[in-house]
């Protein structure tokens, strides 16, 4: 038996270090699934958003000033075909006074800082007359450009850019002179300086980029058009008045504000995953101290089991031989003070017979042979040694049992062993007058027995440690015995409940599957 101890201490420390190994890899299995992981990938989608929702602002702002370019630009050509139209409708004056035709273009020129210059052109394109002489008798209009606006009869833009003296680029918006049949007779056409477009467009929403290009990508306008071919994103602004579209460089990414952004996630998705690994590493250690409490009591029932059943024959024996040398002198001295002495030797060896018994039914399996009885049978062969009791006790008890019978598959004697001991738990929490109650039906599928006192009652953290393996609220109890209970109970697939409430009573119910058809 020496040997039998040692050698379970040696494997609970072998157990011991199996779980310290356990205990470490998991703590670092869950740090990485609760910090770790869901840190790395939170920031990676955290960091892909913050890229696509500022790229989107970025974007929005490109647009804005997209538009407000695109309104300042259509503006200018707008009222300069409005103009240019107009103009065209005084022909006639325009054809008899050079004089007059000269200084009303010079007029135009002079009150609109847009204009780089007015002319006069006749149906072949070539000017006549206007506000720079440097221009006369040369063709200002290209022949395409010349076709569309005879076909449209409607102010045209030229396509190109031109450069005066390395002074200034411009470009050409002109509109024919149609007489009275609708022929046209010539052009007026005004040059619009980019400069001035330039340092108007840079005062509406300065530190834009952007580049205004023809349909065919002849660039009429620039600022700040660096790496418009390279990796830079721009957006797109059609214009309404011309076919060519403006195109805005979205602005450069602040890398210091989104790695501060991205950093304060960083930060709050640590504090708060690492908020989450403290809770559940704290209720896992909760868990793993239940779990650990469960397989300490567990391992003290096997070493009980182990115990009990090396020693079971060696106490037995010789109790048998003291039972039945008692009961020879018990026989021998008939007198009455001799009486009274022999029965406590019975009566304790009797306590110590139980015990042991206990000791058996924890330390070997619960694996019988369940036989078929009608609980009322078992209760009617139990009901005169509780009714016994409780007159002990001075207790009365109330019998509840239905008609019809309630058919379970039990071991009958190990049945026994329960409900008695029930009862007994019962008759010790009631005072002198209590009652106890046993009550037998069924419900669905299942074979009820209640048993309830009206004595002192339990709390909550009592009720939870009622079926615990050696704990027990008398002063000489075992705490083995509705440990017992429950075991017994168990193997014949049932359950067993504790519902009590302090200064109310206990009720004890146990379910057992019913079996209803049998022939």
């Amino acid at each position: 038996m020496h040997y039998c101890l040692i050698n379970h201490f040696d494997i609970l420390e072998k157990k011991a270090k199996v779980v310290t190994n356990m205990k470490t890899r998991h703590k670092f299995t869950t740090y990485l699934l609760i910090v770790i992981l869901p840190l790395i990938f939170l920031s990676i989608i955290y960091w892909m958003h913050l890229e696509r929702s500022l790229l989107k602002e970025r974007q929005e702002q490109a647009k804005w000033a997209g538009t407000v370019y695109q309104e300042y630009i259509d503006q200018v050509i707008r009222e300069t075909k409005e103009n240019l139209e107009l103009l065209s409708l005084s022909s006639s004056v325009l054809y008899m006074d050079d004089k007059k035709n000269e200084l009303l273009m010079n007029w135009i020129k002079d009150t609109d800082s847009r204009y780089a210059g007015v002319y006069w052109l006749n149906r072949d394109g070539v000017s006549i007359s206007g506000t720079n002489k440097n221009f006369h008798h040369y063709y200002l209009i290209e022949q395409n450009d010349m076709e569309r606006a005879v076909k449209t009869e409607k102010a045209v833009v030229a396509g190109t850019k031109e450069l005066y003296k390395a002074h200034f680029n411009y470009f050409s918006i002109f509109a024919p002179i149609l007489d009275q049949d609708k022929k046209v007779q010539g052009f007026l056409l005004a040059h619009i300086r980019l400069d001035h477009m330039e340092k108007i467009l840079k005062m509406l929403s300065p530190g834009h980029s952007f580049i205004l290009e023809t349909k065919d990508k002849t660039r009429i306008l620039d600022i700040n058009a660096e790496g418009f071919n390279g990796h830079s994103t721009w957006v797109n602004v059609p214009l309404t008045q011309v076919d060519w579209t403006l195109s805005v460089k979205v602005p450069d990414k602040n890398n210091t504000n989104n790695m501060n952004d991205f950093l304060m996630l960083v930060f709050f998705t640590f504090f708060i995953t690492h908020m989450i690994y403290i809770i559940m590493e704290e209720l896992i250690v909760r868990r793993h101290d239940k779990n650990q409490k469960l397989l300490n009591e567990s391992q003290k029932i096997d070493f009980v089991g182990t115990l009990a059943a090396s020693t079971a024959h060696e106490i037995k024996n010789p109790l048998t031989g003291i039972k039945g040398l008692v009961q020879l002198l018990v026989e021998k001295h008939p007198e009455e003070q001799d009486q009274f002495y022999y029965s406590v030797i019975m009566k304790e060896i009797e306590r110590i017979n139980s015990i042991v018994s206990e000791f058996l039914i924890l330390g070997k399996p619960m694996v019988q042979t369940l036989s078929l009885y009608d609980i009322r049978s078992i209760i009617a062969e139990l009901r005169p040694i509780i009714e016994s009791e409780a007159r002990h006790f001075n207790i009365e008890v109330e019998w509840n049992i239905i008609k019809e019978p309630i058919l379970v598959q039990c071991t009958k004697d190990q049945f026994k062993q329960v409900i008695l001991n029930i009862a007994k738990n019962g008759f010790e929490a009631m005072e002198v007058g209590k009652k106890l109650r046993i009550r037998i039906h069924h419900e669905n599928d299942w074979a009820k027995i209640m048993i309830t006192d009206n004595g002192q009652g339990m709390n909550e953290k009592d009720i939870g440690k009622v079926f615990d393996p050696f704990y027990t609220s008398k002063k000489e109890g075992t705490g083995l015995g509705l440990f017992v209970c429950k075991r017994i109970i168990e193997s014949f697939n049932g359950t067993i409940e504790f519902s009590s409430k302090p200064l109310v009573g206990t009720t004890v119910t146990i379910s057992l599957p019913l079996i209803k058809d049998h022939t």
